[in-house]
């Protein structure tokens, strides 16, 4: 009787301890390197989202205030007619301390802004306005209204104003847009020699005329001719050239009030005679919304300011536009 010869396949039961360690390994980095991509993937589109969103406001008030500018009606008659005024404040009220880096700013000016038009009034009011100086007089169009803007901090959604140790708002910087209409400017404002002064009746319903959030500094930089002293004839000035910086508190050598009359340009003190604005720079800086958090948790006490520096570079975009201005007849 002959044995069975048993053969032997070589078939393996399983994996051993070493190739298991191995997979696991291999198996660890590539979960921490597809975790590091997912993170820097969500911080980049965070990053985007952020600069989408803070650009969008910078674009809407560079927009806005270009298109009115390009509009700005300035006469070369009646002396001491003003017909621009720009100023900054010392400091919003209510900035968390260590933050009041931002000016409170305002520029009053004539324009013939977009939304004169009564089909695309902001305001029932502006329409009725319209229609009721047309029928009056078909020939008076009420093209140039007063336009002023201002920067504040203040809570514009529920219409609080900022105040410290204030737990029950929610304060922004924020910049307003009011235009005044054709009519209420050629009664009370047109022709004054102090624009100041008789816009103030209007001020009340500033905060009403809400344009964007977010925005931390207007700067603007006026380029100035003026008449040369002791240069040309009195048909023929020689003229030079000035920039003034105004609303900046960035700018060397900026300017806190600017005032543009009919004849000549006041900056602070300083006369121009036969000043005409050629240009206006605008520079929009405007806050992330992880700068908005940081603000706000400042403003609560839940954190201390970091080092200004810091907080700009970080927390704020600057956007820019040069703006051509049209010449006075």
């Amino acid at each position: 009787m002959h044995a069975k010869n048993h053969r032997h396949t070589g078939q393996r039961g399983g994996f051993t301890l070493v190739e298991l360690i191995t997979a696991m390994a291999i198996t660890a980095i590539l979960v921490v390197v597809i975790m590091q991509l997912t993170n820097q993937g969500i911080d980049l589109w965070k990053a985007i989202r952020e600069d989408t969103s803070t650009a969008a406001s910078a674009r809407v008030a560079l927009q806005s205030i270009s298109e009115d500018l390009e509009s700005i009606q300035v006469r070369g008659s009646g002396k001491d007619t003003q017909w621009l005024y720009a100023e900054v404040d010392s400091a919003i009220r209510g900035v968390p301390k260590g933050l009041s880096i931002p000016k409170s700013a305002r520029i009053i000016f004539f324009a013939c802004p977009p939304d004169r038009n009564p089909a695309v009034g902001s305001t029932s009011s502006m329409r009725n306005n319209y229609r009721n100086l047309l029928a009056a007089d078909p020939d008076t169009q009420g093209e140039v209204g007063t336009v002023c803007y201002r920067l504040k901090f203040r809570d514009h959604i529920l219409n609080l104003p900022s105040r410290n140790g204030d737990t029950t708002s929610f304060p922004l910087f924020a910049l307003y847009r009011q235009v005044v209409s054709p009519r209420n400017t050629y009664d009370n404002i047109l022709g004054s020699n102090n624009l100041q002064s008789s816009y103030s009746q209007y001020e009340p319903s500033e905060d009403k005329n809400f344009l964007c959030e977010n925005i931390v500094e207007m700067n603007i930089i006026f380029n100035v001719e003026y008449a040369s002293q002791g240069g040309g004839s009195s048909d023929q000035p020689l003229y030079s050239s000035i920039s003034v910086p105004v609303l900046s508190s960035a700018a060397r050598g900026a300017k806190r009030r600017f005032q543009l009359y009919g004849e000549y340009a006041d900056t602070e003190g300083n006369r121009l005679e036969r000043a005409r604005i050629v240009s206006a720079e605008l520079s929009i800086t405007a806050l992330t919304e992880e700068g908005v958090a940081l603000v706000e948790q400042v403003r609560l006490g839940q954190r201390r300011p970091p080092a200004l520096e810091d907080f700009f570079s970080k927390y704020t975009r600057s956007y820019s536009r040069s703006v051509p201005l049209p010449q006075p007849l």
